[in-house]
């Protein structure tokens, strides 16, 4: 198993694994278009980790320059295929953005996680990560023109 920044060529793998995992159903196309702009970034990054040409795991990040704290990470989504849990892949994602998270001087990773979550919160806390709040995430739909 290896590491790597994501690629198009992964989208439909990426597609498969949200969909058994987190039951996401974004188009495929729209991944790919996402996997392009996210390339493109120097904030945004997708992380994949591959066994045998096919992607079993992803975590998505991102650097959050803020000008009330230093700059950090934010783990947005940490997967892995089901067969493929408890294998330590998570563990391996996780490690891999902290080594990331070090080389570009960044000051500490913060993730959320939804309450009904409970594995992964002990996941996490396995990682040393920490509960530092809880709070309720709200959003606003915009139409497009």
């Amino acid at each position: 198993m290896n590491i790597r920044e994501v690629c198009n060529a992964d989208a439909q793998d990426i597609y498969d694994l949200y969909l058994e995992v987190m039951n996401y159903n974004y188009p495929v196309n729209k991944i790919e278009e996402m996997i392009r702009i996210v390339n493109k970034d120097h904030c945004n990054y997708v992380f994949v980790a591959v066994e045998h040409s096919q992607v079993i795991g992803v975590i998505e990040v991102v650097i959050k320059y803020s000008i009330h704290k230093d700059s950090y990470l934010i783990i947005n989504t940490l997967a892995v295929l089901s067969k493929y849990q408890g294998q330590g892949i998570g563990s391996q994602l996780l490690n891999y953005v902290e080594e990331f998270s070090k080389k570009m001087g960044l000051s500490s990773i913060t993730l959320g996680s939804q309450f009904k979550r409970e594995k992964a919160h002990h996941f996490y806390l396995s990682h040393d990560y920490q509960i530092i709040k809880e709070h309720k995430i709200f959003e606003k739909t915009l139409n497009k023109n």
